[in-house]
């Protein structure tokens, strides 16, 4: 579908700054359809009667219709293969709940999705619009694919599962035993951690420093190899006992683990959690609730495997011959058919409000490329294609891009996904360009901010993440009476509210120049090695920063660089401003759109004449 996600990213910045004070939310394994309300209408917007099935224009666009018709081509172009696969699983898991007498109501379903949504502490209504929002999943995917399917399968396999008094054990010692938190470098050659081991063993104090420039795990190497503390029965017993195994300040020898090879050096012991005799009765029952529902998980997928495998399922949608023998319908599951029209109305039902959505802003763009007179040629499709590969490094050996094997990764060799991914993802991105490039520049200040971002120095730092100033004034009245480094780290794993500054003891990734923070970049810039900053207000949060020093910038000469960092910038200033227009097309337009029962009526119709019907964009979202 047509998107221009994160196209309001700060200018200058490729690599991302410190995210301070965010907040995840996670959503677990929640990927599939919602609940039946429909979504409010949004400012300037008038609500319309209900759609019935049997309306057959569903939108109209500054006078331009989309029919029923096109609605349900275009959804079943990009979801007629997994919404049949759905219904044949649908049908499959019913047909043996049937033979075993379970069945699953929609009190069901909805007493799940509130259990889901107690589980997050919110409301049922706000974690459907969680999912919808954050995972793209419809209300009517989430109740009739998602959580229906789980409970179903959970009830046919409950019967199999039984949790033992070891795994608890087990499970209990990872929880609430000693813990240990180790540096790590990790190697993807023996020969050159063997030679790493000898340095940090004649220079420990000098573990840090390894870690940042040999370490191949980039997560951990840019906080001097800090890894968050280790416990037991985590899932790699080796590294687990080598760990364990060490005494504050020791080195471990080199650890081979799958294709790396490790080494580790030990910062701090944890004793076990003391829990009293009512806390162990409860954290015993929470685990042994986990492990059940876990391997409730895993035998609901083994019996949907041996379901599908038993079955006699034919695909007639896939097959062009079968679908001139059988005329109507999409697949067989034994002796019952899944018909067409069923396919037409789920995908519809699933799918149709985020397809329309995208069928009238392509409707939206394609009426204002014809009001300036332009077009979009292949040669515009094929070189903005050829873009996308060589952003994602899809090249050749002599630096040009590889389009061929690009398109071949994008489409995973499927003709008909890459008809959808040009037409869907490279063609609004074309269009929208070719409308905003005549007023786009690159300034000399975009360059110098641009090489500054990218290549300038950068001041290694510890932080502390506050959520209220009371709080972050006690702190750092704190850290300024023993400003030393290592109290500080400590200040940060007891106060942070930031999860990785706080697990790190306060490291965090070095901060640039012109990174989207400039009351934060700015005070890191002033302070000098061993100095504290002030209080820096960032959203909502306070942070307190420790000066470690500053990076060595890798690249000292702006022309060796200036060339791409232009062709960079341009392409960042583009997106913003296809936003920004996008955002007044969609404003200025006069749209009806009878599936979600909305009217708005803009800032005046768009003049434009009737053109050719470009599909939706697929939700994906490579093409950047």
């Amino acid at each position: 579908m047509i998107r221009f996600d994160g196209l309001r990213a700060n200018l200058y910045v490729t690599l991302g700054l410190l995210a301070v004070g965010l907040l995840l939310i996670d959503l677990g394994q929640a990927t599939g359809q919602t609940s039946r309300r429909q979504s409010p209408p949004t400012g300037g917007q008038t609500k319309l009667p209900a759609p019935q099935q049997n309306i057959q224009v569903l939108a109209i666009v500054n006078g331009q219709q989309i029919t029923r018709e096109q609605l349900a081509q275009e959804s079943i172009r990009r979801f007629g293969e997994p919404v049949i696969e759905s219904l044949i699983n649908n049908m499959l898991i019913g047909q043996r709940c049937q033979a075993e007498g379970i069945r699953v109501t929609e009190q069901d379903v909805d007493a799940e999705i509130e259990r889901r949504a107690k589980k997050f502490g919110m409301s049922s209504e706000r974690y459907i619009d969680l999912i919808r929002e954050e995972r793209d999943v419809s209300i009517e995917k989430l109740r009739n694919e998602i959580v229906w399917t789980e409970l179903a399968l959970r009830r046919l396999a409950a019967s199999q599962i039984q949790v033992s008094d070891e795994e608890i054990q087990s499970q209990l010692a990872s929880e609430f035993g000693a813990k240990v938190q180790v540096r790590a470098i990790a190697l993807d050659d023996r020969a050159k951690a063997d030679k790493i081991l000898a340095h940090a063993k004649a220079n420990p104090q000098q573990f840090s420093r390894l870690a940042i420039d040999h370490s191949v795990d980039a997560n951990s190497a840019s906080v001097g190899g800090l890894l968050p503390p280790l416990r037991r029965n985590m899932g790699e017993p080796t590294l687990e006992e080598a760990a364990f195994s060490l005494n504050v300040g020791d080195i471990s020898e080199v650890i081979p683990i799958s294709e790396q090879f490790i080494i580790l050096k030990c910062e701090r012991h944890y004793p076990p959690v003391q829990l009293a005799a009512e806390q162990q009765v409860l954290a015993k029952q929470r685990i042994e609730d986990e492990i059940r529902e876990a391997k409730l998980g895993d035998a609901a997928t083994a019996l949907f495997q041996e379901m599908q495998e038993t079955a006699q399922i034919v695909n007639v949608y896939n097959d062009p011959e079968l679908r001139k023998r059988l005329p109507g319908v999409a697949a067989t599951v034994g002796s019952r058919q899944i018909m067409m029209e069923h396919v037409y109305e789920e995908c519809i039902t699933r799918f149709g409000r985020d397809v329309l959505q995208s069928e009238i802003n392509r409707v939206v763009i394609l009426q204002e490329l014809q009001r300036k007179g332009l077009q979009v040629t292949d040669d515009d499709l094929r070189r903005e294609i050829g873009r996308a590969a060589e952003s994602f490094g899809i090249v050749k050996q002599d630096g040009t891009a590889d389009i061929n094997r690009w398109m071949a990764q994008v489409s995973q060799n499927d003709p008909s996904k890459t008809e959808i991914y040009v037409q869907d993802e490279v063609w609004p991105t074309v269009a929208m360009k070719k409308i905003v490039a005549p007023t786009v520049q690159v300034t000399d200040e975009d360059m110098q901010k641009g090489f500054e971002a990218n290549f300038g120095p950068r001041v290694n730092v510890l932080a502390i993440v506050l959520q209220d100033q009371r709080t972050a004034q006690k702190v750092w009245e704190m850290a300024r009476a023993n400003s030393t480094e290592q109290y500080f780290g400590e200040l940060a794993h007891q106060y942070s509210v930031e999860p990785a500054s706080r697990a790190n003891y306060g490291e965090v990734p070095p901060i640039q120049m012109h990174g989207g923070r400039p009351m934060l970049e700015e005070e890191a810039f002033r302070l000098k090695p061993g100095q504290i900053s002030g209080l820096v207000s960032v959203g909502e949060n306070w942070v307190i920063l420790w000066c470690k020093g500053r990076t060595t910038p890798v690249v000292q000469e702006f022309d060796a660089v200036k060339d791409e960092l232009y062709k960079d910038i341009m392409e960042k200033k583009l997106r913003i401003a296809m936003a920004e227009e996008f955002e007044r097309l969609q404003s200025a337009a006069q749209i009806d759109n009878f599936l979600i029962g909305s009217s708005q009526p803009g800032a005046g119709a768009l003049p434009g004449a009737e053109g050719r019907r470009s599909p939706a964009a697929d939700p994906a979202g490579r093409h950047r």
